[in-house]
């Protein structure tokens, strides 16, 4: 009986061991799942039905509505702050500087060094409560629509804006009787609403829960498209507005009601998507196990699991992570921080902002959708008739040149801005840095060719750790820059952000381009 136990627990670690790697092996989605969700996507048959196309739809409304009003809600926040530093009581609300209108005031605050400096303050604090407090929540909420549905979620994203709406309105209309930092507490409620990030987040489950694996990239892709064309169409709207409507109060009723028709659409207009599949697949319940646990726990689940690899992939993974957090973090800070010092040194209105913020954007739609495109082909095809001895698969097309020149292009864009005052230079410049976009989709896509298929999901969750982390700490620090270098030397913020970016670059020079491929 001895030796039979002694060799059936010599075999027990090659069983367990080959358990393991059968359970990893297995595909993410099976046969079963795809056909089911084919069905799914099949079945659509009227206007009543959930289909992606309502998650599409729904979500160009949101970034449409968002991207409108960023650059009247920057020189909302600046005409109040100069409102109050400079008329703190007077008798008649919504009056002050001889009766000026805050529009009118804002015309003698956009050279103003200190009110510049309150409100790179104030946005600072805006977006260190949003942020705090939407990376608690957002997990939360994704935990809470798999088992609810995602309607409810997106109805609350919504909600929050609206909210914040609404206590812009009341400031806005008593700005003598209300304090401008009372906006804080309109952030903190869009915060516990989740921001866009649980917005997106919730459309994308939308999407997922009707279409197929082989469906989702280009569905996804159509998601992000719409956002590109509310960040260049966005401004151009919100310069017709100021100029018509000539009042931010006015701008933030549309805003309200923009919000308010997005909820109700939510609420009663959007069919459920989530019964739709538990309906076939009764199994996409049991994901409420998983996502029950402390968002830590499942972050340092994933750093651990992506991390037992080669030494060359780690270090890799290590680099393009921080490249990528960075680079995200500054596209999603640099736009107010562009039009304070464009409203400082040249004296921009809004709508010229309007019309820049546009400028950039569609020139930067144009990069992503006709130039980068192009220019990739031209190179992996120049790859493929030279290709030399390796066993990479990870930079074998041009991913990591093409992410080194985007780097390139972003600092030449960056120190324009910084050594001269000229706002045709300012805008060169800026066009320069656009053209270095494409880093952030080659950086998603190289990061994913470094771990196995079965592990996306877990780089993908930890890259949206580092997301909240840096939308909190970077945009933090750059605008206390530009706070505290306004009087001085405002280019300040444009050598930081050259130097940082410089050495993003040096640290891509040791990204090994051979042996660092994935298993596959």
């Amino acid at each position: 009986m001895a030796p039979r136990n002694l060799t059936r627990s010599a075999r027990q670690p090659e069983t367990m061991q080959h358990d393991r790697l059968e359970t990893e092996e297995r595909p993410l989605l099976s046969e079963e799942d795809q056909c089911s969700d084919d069905h799914t996507t099949r079945k659509v048959k009227s206007f009543r039905d959930p289909s992606p196309a309502w998650a599409i739809l729904l979500w160009g409304m949101f970034a449409m509505s968002g991207g409108t009003f960023v650059v009247p809600e920057f020189n909302a926040n600046l005409a109040l702050v100069c409102h109050q530093r400079y008329a703190p009581s007077t008798s008649q609300p919504g009056q002050s500087l001889g009766k000026l209108t805050l529009m009118e005031e804002l015309e003698l605050c956009l050279g103003d060094k200190n009110a510049q400096a309150d409100v790179s303050r104030l946005i600072v604090y805006c977006q260190f409560t949003a942020g705090i407090l939407s990376a608690i929540t957002a997990p939360i909420l994704g935990s809470l629509s798999d088992r609810i549905g995602r309607k409810p979620i997106l109805a609350l994203s919504t909600t929050g804006i609206l909210l914040y709406n609404a206590v812009m309105l009341l400031i806005l209309r008593y700005p003598d009787a209300i304090d401008v930092r009372w906006i804080l507490v309109g952030y903190a409620i869009e915060g516990l609403g989740g921001t866009y990030i649980t917005a997106i987040a919730a459309s994308q489950a939308y999407i997922t829960d009707l279409s197929s694996p082989r469906e989702r990239a280009t569905l996804f892709s159509y998601i992000q498209a719409c956002t590109s064309l509310a960040q260049a169409a966005g401004p151009l709207i919100a310069g017709i507005l100021i100029a018509s409507i000539n009042s931010f109060e006015g701008i933030y009723w549309i805003s309200f009601a923009s919000y308010l028709l997005l909820t109700l659409l939510f609420l009663f207009v959007l069919p459920e998507s989530r019964w739709a599949r538990s309906a076939t697949d009764d199994r996409g319940i049991n994901l409420d196990t998983t996502l029950r646990e402390n968002p830590l726990q499942q972050v340092y689940s994933s750093c651990k699991s992506l991390w037992e690899s080669s030494a060359n992939r780690r270090a890799n993974l290590a680099i393009l992570a921080v490249i990528e957090q960075f680079v995200f973090a500054v596209m999603t800070c640099l736009p107010p921080l562009q039009m304070a010092y464009s409203s400082y040194l040249f004296h921009w209105h809004p709508t010229t902002q309007s019309f820049y913020m546009a400028l950039v954007n569609t020139w930067s739609i144009l990069v992503l959708v006709v130039l980068f495109p192009v220019i990739m082909t031209i190179v992996r095809r120049h790859i493929r008739r030279k290709r030399n001895r390796t066993h990479s698969t990870v930079f074998n097309t041009g991913e990591l040149g093409a992410i080194r020149t985007s780097l390139i292009l972003q600092i030449l864009g960056y120190a324009g801005v910084a050594v001269t005052r000229s706002p045709a230079w300012f805008i060169f410049s800026s066009l320069i840095f656009a053209c270095g976009n494409p880093v952030t989709p080659l950086l998603t896509s190289s990061l994913t060719a470094h771990v196995p298929s079965e592990h996306s999901g877990q780089l993908l969750g930890m890259l949206s750790f580092l997301h909240a982390i840096g939308r909190i700490t970077i945009p933090t620090a750059l605008n206390a820059t530009y706070s505290v270098t306004i009087g001085v030397f405002p280019q300040a913020l444009f050598v930081v952000l050259a130097g940082s970016v410089s050495g993003l670059f040096l640290a891509s020079l040791c990204v090994k381009h051979h042996g660092s491929g994935s298993s596959r």
